[in-house]
Parts: structure tokens; C-alpha cells; sequence
């Protein structure tokens, strides 16, 4: 891929210290499982551990762009050295703690003549020199700037850079260039440099992966490219290669878009093979690297690929599964495969990001130890581009776990035998997760890339919240807010794609979010919605049969936060919100949280009317669910529901961590009805409602073997 550096929208992120296991990741499209023949099935994961998250690039005055970085461990001090781009140059940074802290940037190669100096590669040579290599990529075009690859060696640890050479040039126009070397170094002392190369085809759109040899530590090279991969009419790119543990074969990973979308594949021979025949597309040395392979249209590109002491392989790429499709969303994704480079499952995510930002040109570093850093460019923390850096561990011995579902505001729907969970988590629509027995959940599964609604299908260019799935008159309906408003929209699937023929919002005055539609037993639907006025406060409105729209004049206040657990910080706009519904017998109960959302008080209750207008009556004992009962901040904004078995459970929300509040993680509580014996319902309903505090769980997607 023709690394590009794109303005990125701005958001802010808040990330956990300590540990988390994360080991599938979000699964895309096709849930069909291959697995290389004689090679079973790793069992484990990696464990990010997020104390470890550091900003890596320098924040110089004046740097807009830092990305592509590369690392590796010197042999002689355990000094850490990442090679990057820095606007056009090339420089490395150096950290004698492991990676607690950075030098200054140390120029190595600097743009020069209408020529960026970009995407490097480093390797340590036997003798402990370094070579870099890297692409001019020319900015102004004109055919005496040409798209190169060059290489330059330090003797210093990287202090100077020295001997700079021109091994190859291609063509001066982008669509005739070359790009990404790296390189590996043999028992032989041979150094293999791979690049990708466009410049044979300039009448068409094909790319190969190219060689050059050199047998002298990189002082003099082959000069006619070898061409060791090419799929006809397609483009090899981006090569990373790796000279296995066996010490016999050699494997590189490329990003391959014969399927359709980019995707993760391997190349290999052996140094007996040693490149004598170019690996096309039916070569069985080329192979789909993935376990679970993901859906054509998918984008799944800029691999990366190292190997552990232990074994087994450790492969990185960016990918849109469960985002949006676009290289600009794609997060680094990294999956463990055997030590013949295959069959690589257990995605991880390692960085977690907001939907509308990306961590691209990813890479990953095996220390010493076995640790593996994780290496992204991401605009995630800043308007720009940075080199971000994480450390995991592989741990074989795992359980079969899962990555958390980070859905905020949530439900679940029962239809048919399944249920379906939506929630707050994406700046582009509400993706959609599915389960048959509320433990083993999968996706995202939604019909337009994971969503059930995405933007431009519906009402509302952000802010897409606190969802409501459910079935009237043989359709399913999805009540959801948009920029602060109500809508509506209609699918013949509980996966979408949720639609609006014309795309608007309820009527209403001012600012309304969070909605919840309610039919009484006699079939007329009510709104119980939030309106933002001195305050976060719930209100209901009559609504026509028909959903359009509310009818005109019926709303009316419900409740606001004047409790003290409602208000535990006594601001000036106290928070009530997130309401559900149900009758039980001729009582209403309405369950909503209260607090700010930030807040670890975070909470939930209820309260009950003889009308779904009210007047509405709080339990006196609320909270019925809080930090304080279940072990976790910011416990709240759920919805109530009736599992297969009959019984109540209510998903909802929690805080990432007791220091962090995103990305908000989902959570699954047992509620029953007990009999009012104690009379502490003001009201006098019969019932009272209590949420099981020992059955609360959080919500993860299952590991598939």
C-alpha cells in the first residue's frame, strides 16, 4: 500500500493503566475457520498491558506528521531504536529503559529536492552495524525525481548516519513507483532487501515484490530486481520478512488484494528454493494467512510479521473489522499463528481507539525477553500523527476469553431464539452483536459491515446513542438519537440495515435523547425520552399508532434529579436519563440511572405510577444498582428485558476502569420481582424490583477454535 498521511477528525480518548486480556478481537464477515494442515490449533493469547501505553515520536514544535515507525533491540545494551518518518525526513529515537523513555530524534536521511524520505525499515547486521533503508518518494513530480530506494549504515548505534547508496529507481509518477523495503540478513550473511515495485507496469495497475542481494554488509548490491511474488492483474505489497526459527525457510507477509480488499498473506521458501521462481498466484508457497477469514470486501492490509523465541509467529495488520471501511478508521489488529507462519487466530486488539480514528502503518518488535511491543501511527491522542507503543505477553496457557464488548447504553433484543445486543459505539450507526444463550456472543453481524443502521441510511450525522430495537406489526423498528434528537427507522431484520425513506427526526422543542417506546397492554405506544432542559430530564409523549411521530402536545415531565444519589455532586444540572419501561399487574415501573455518565456514581433506580403518564413515585431505596453493589464505576443507562427463560436480566453499562471512563464496557445483571412485604414502596405496588448483585457479568466475544 502507498503509505499516505490523511487529516484525521479529532476526538478524545481515555485509555486504562494496568492489564487487560484481549485476545479475539471483533471478527468481521464469514465465520468459515482454516487451519493448516498438521498444525493444531494454538491455544492462548496475548495480554496487553496498558501501563506500558507511551508516546514514542518526539513532540517536536512544528511536527505535523510522525508515522511508520520500525524498532528493534540492540544486541549489545538492550537499547531500544525506532526508525520513523518525521514530515518527510527520516530520523530514529533511542530508549535505554525499554521504552520508558525517548531521546530526541536523531536525523538519519532528510527530504531533499522535491523528495520526501519515507516508510524505513532497520536491521542490525552480524557485524552490529545498522542499515537503514527507505523510499524517496517524489512531491513534485517531474521526471528527473524518480521513486528510489536507498539505504544508509551507522557503526555508532545510530547515532550518525553514513554511506548513503541508491540501489534501485523506478518511474517518476506515483502510479509508477516503488515502495516499502525491508530487509533480512541470512546465516549466509547474504542481506535480502524486498520492496514493492510498480515500475514494470505502466500500463496497468499491477504491482510485484522485487529482491536485491548483498553480499558485503550492504556496501555493493545486485542491480537488476528479482521478482519473488506477483498475482497478474493484482498488487503485492508492503513485504516484511522473516527468517524462521528452523533456520530453512524464509516467509514474508504482504498485503495481497486478490480476494478483493487487501488482506494478510505469506510467502514463503526455502533457502534451498532461495527466490529461483516467482511465487504466483496458484504457487502453494503463497497462502491466506488468517484463521477465521474475514469478508472479501473488507480492508485488512499493511501486515507485519515477527516470530518469538518460543515459536510462534506474531503477525500485525490494519483492519476495518467492525469500523467503517475505510483505510482512515482501520485499527492495528494483531493475530498468533504456528511457527511455520500459518494459522494465525487470537485476534487482539492492542490500542483502543474511538471509531473515528485510525492506527495504520503498524508494526511489532520481539524483545529479548519474548515481549512483544506493539507499534501504531494513530491520531487517537492528538490532531496528528504519533509513533504509540504497547507492551504484551504471549500466554499459552490461557483460557478460552475473550475482548470485552464496549457498548455503552445498551440493549438486547429476543427474536426468534436470538438475541441481539445494540448500543452507543460508533460515530457512523450502532453495530450490531448476536447470541444464543446471552454467554457466546459474535460479530459485529450487521448487514452493512457490521452495523444494523449506518449513517446516511437514517437521520443524523453523529452523536449516535442509546439505541431501542424492537417488533411492531412485522417489521422491526429501531428508536435511536442522532445530534441530539429522536428518530425512528424501519428494517425486515433485527440485523439491519435500519432505514428511513425520508430521513428526520420526532417533533419535539430543544434538545431530546435517549429513547424508549412503551406499548401499554391496550397497544397505544408511548415516548419516554430525555429532554436537555436545566438538566438531563425524562419525560414521556403519546406517540401516533403509526410511530411517525408523537402527537403534539402531550408531553410531560416524567422525573429529574432532586434525590441525593441522583445529584451525589450537587451540580447545577442534575442527570436523569436512559429510561425503560414495563407494567407489572396495573403498576408501571420505570427503571433510569442518574449521575453523570463520567461519574463513578453512576447509578441505577426506579421508580412506579398507576399511568404511563404518571405521576411517578421513587423507590426509597434506590439506588438498586451501583458501584457500591456491583464493584464497578459508573454502573448504569441499560435496558430491561425478558431472557428465554422468562426471567428479568438488565444489560448496561460500566466504567473501563476504576480510573478511566472509555471506552464504556457492556455488563449483564439477573432482576426479579419480590413481594412488596416491607411496604417501601411509597406507591404501594405490590412488587419490588431487585437486581441479583452476584450475577453481574461483563459481556465478551467468544474465542472460536
Amino acid at each position: 500500500m502507498k503509505a499516505a498521511f490523511n487529516p484525521f477528525l479529532q476526538k478524545s480518548l481515555t485509555i486504562s493503566t494496568g492489564i487487560i486480556v484481549m485476545l479475539l478481537g471483533i471478527t468481521g464477515c464469514g465465520k468459515k475457520t482454516v487451519q493448516a494442515q498438521g498444525s493444531p490449533a494454538l491455544a492462548g493469547g496475548i495480554v496487553w498491558d496498558y501501563s506500558t501505553l507511551k508516546k514514542v515520536s518526539s513532540s517536536l514544535p512544528g511536527t505535523k506528521y510522525a508515522g511508520y515507525a520500525r524498532m528493534i533491540q540492540l544486541s549489545s545494551d538492550r537499547t531500544l531504536l525506532s526508525i520513523y518518518e518525521n514530515d518527510g525526513n527520516i530520523v530514529v529515537t533511542k530508549s535505554a529503559d525499554l521504552g520508558a523513555t525517548w531521546s530526541a530524534p536523531i536525523p538519519v536521511a532528510f527530504k531533499a529536492d522535491g523528495i520526501n524520505m519515507s516508510v524505513p525499515d532497520i536491521l542490525e547486521l552480524k557485524d552490529h552495524s545498522l542499515l537503514a533503508c527507505y523510499n524517496g518518494r517524489p512531491y513534485l513530480i517531474d521526471p528527473s525525481r524518480k521513486f528510489n530506494i536507498k539505504t544508509k549504515r551507522s557503526v555508532d548505534g545510530g547515532l550518525t548516519w553514513t554511506d548513503e547508496k541508491l540501489l534501485y529507481e523506478a518511474g517518476y509518477q506515483f502510479e509508477n513507483g516503488c515502495w516499502e523495503p525491508s530487509a533480512i540478513q541470512l546465516p549466509s550473511g547474504e542481506i535480502q532487501l524486498f520492496f514493492a515495485n510498480e515500475a514494470p507496469y505502466t500500463q496497468s495497475d499491477e504491482q510485484n515484490i522485487s529482491l536485491l542481494r548483498s553480499n558485503d554488509n550492504g556496501l555493493t548490491w545486485t542491480t537488476k530486481p528479482e521478482t519473488t511474488s506477483f498475482r497478474a492483474t493484482k498488487r503485492d505489497g508492503m513485504p516484511v520478512p522473516v527468517l524462521l526459527n528452523n533456520g530453512k525457510d524464509i516467509v514474508y507477509a504482504i498485503e495481497d488484494n486478490g480476494p478483493g480488499n487487501f488482506k494478510p498473506y505469506i510467502i514463503r521458501n526455502t533457502l534451498q528454493e532461495n527466490w529461483a521462481q516467482t511465487v504466483d498466484a496458484g504457487s502453494k508457497n503463497r497462502s491466506y494467512a488468517l484463521a477465521e477469514r474475514i469478508g472479501d470486501e473488507i480492508y485488512a492490509g499493511a501486515p507485519y510479521l515477527r516470530q518469538l523465541k518460543t515459536g510462534e509467529t506474531v503477525l500485525s495488520y490494519q483492519g476495518t473489522e467492525g469500523r467503517v471501511n475505510k483505510m482512515d478508521f482501520a485499527d492495528m489488529k494483531v493475530v498468533v499463528g504456528n511457527s511455520s507462519a500459518a494459522d494465525f487466530r487470537h485476534k487482539s486488539t492492542p490500542f483502543i481507539i474511538p471509531d473515528d480514528k485510525s492506527c495504520l502503518w503498524n508494526s511489532l518488535c520481539i524483545l529479548d525477553d519474548d515481549t512483544i511491543v506493539a507499534l501504531t501511527s494513530t491520531n487517537a491522542y492528538s490532531s496528528n500523527s504519533e509513533i504509540w507503543m504497547i507492551k504484551g505477553k504471549y500466554k499459552a496457557d490461557l483460557p478460552q476469553q475473550a475482548q470485552a464488548i464496549y457498548d455503552a447504553d445498551p440493549t438486547i433484543f429476543f427474536d426468534n431464539g436470538t438475541y441481539y445486543l445494540y448500543g452507543t459505539s460508533s460515530n457512523h450507526g450502532f453495530l450490531v452483536y448476536e447470541s444464543k444463550d446471552l454467554k457466546t456472543w459474535t460479530g459485529p453481524v450487521g448487514k452493512k459491515n457490521g452495523f444494523a443502521l449506518s449513517k446516511g441510511d437514517s437521520f443524523g450525522s453523529k452523536g449516535f446513542w442509546a439505541p431501542q430495537v424492537f417488533k411492531y406489526n412485522k417489521l422491526y423498528y429501531m428508536a435511536y438519537t442522532a445530534d441530539e434528537q429522536i428518530a425512528i427507522a424501519q428494517s425486515d431484520n433485527p440485523l439491519g440495515p435500519f432505514k428511513q425513506t425520508v430521513p428526520k427526526p420526532l417533533s419535539g422543542v430543544g434538545k431530546q435523547i435517549d429513547p424508549f417506546i412503551f406499548f401499554d397492554t391496550d397497544g397505544k405506544p408511548f415516548l419516554y425520552h430525555v429532554k436537555l432542559q436545566n438538566g438531563n430530564r425524562i419525560f414521556v409523549s403519546e406517540m401516533e399508532k403509526n410511530l411517525t411521530d408523537v402527537v403534539a402536545g402531550t408531553a410531560r415531565e416524567c422525573i429529574s434529579g432532586l434525590e441525593k444519589w441522583e445529584n451525589t455532586e450537587n451540580t447545577s444540572w442534575p442527570v436523569t436519563e436512559g429510561p425503560t419501561v414495563i407494567k407489572k399487574g396495573q403498576f408501571y415501573y420505570m427503571i433510569y440511572s442518574a449521575n453523570d455518565y463520567q461519574s463513578s456514581d453512576y447509578a441505577v433506580g426506579y421508580a412506579t405510577s398507576k399511568s404511563p403518564l404518571g405521576p411517578w413515585v421513587k423507590y426509597s431505596n434506590n439506588p438498586i444498582i451501583s458501584k457500591r453493589s456491583i464493584k464497578f464505576n459508573g454502573t448504569g443507562h441499560g435496558d430491561l428485558f425478558k431472557d428465554q427463560h422468562g426471567n428479568y436480566q438488565y444489560v448496561m453499562h460500566t466504567h473501563f476502569s476504576s480510573t478511566k471512563v472509555s471506552p464504556r464496557k457492556t455488563g449483564l445483571i439477573s432482576m426479579k420481582f419480590i413481594d412488596n412485604n416491607a411496604g417501601t414502596d411509597k406507591n404501594g405496588a405490590p412488587a419490588l424490583l431487585k437486581a441479583d448483585s452476584t450475577s453481574f457479568k461483563l459481556l465478551s466475544l467468544q474465542t472460536s477454535r
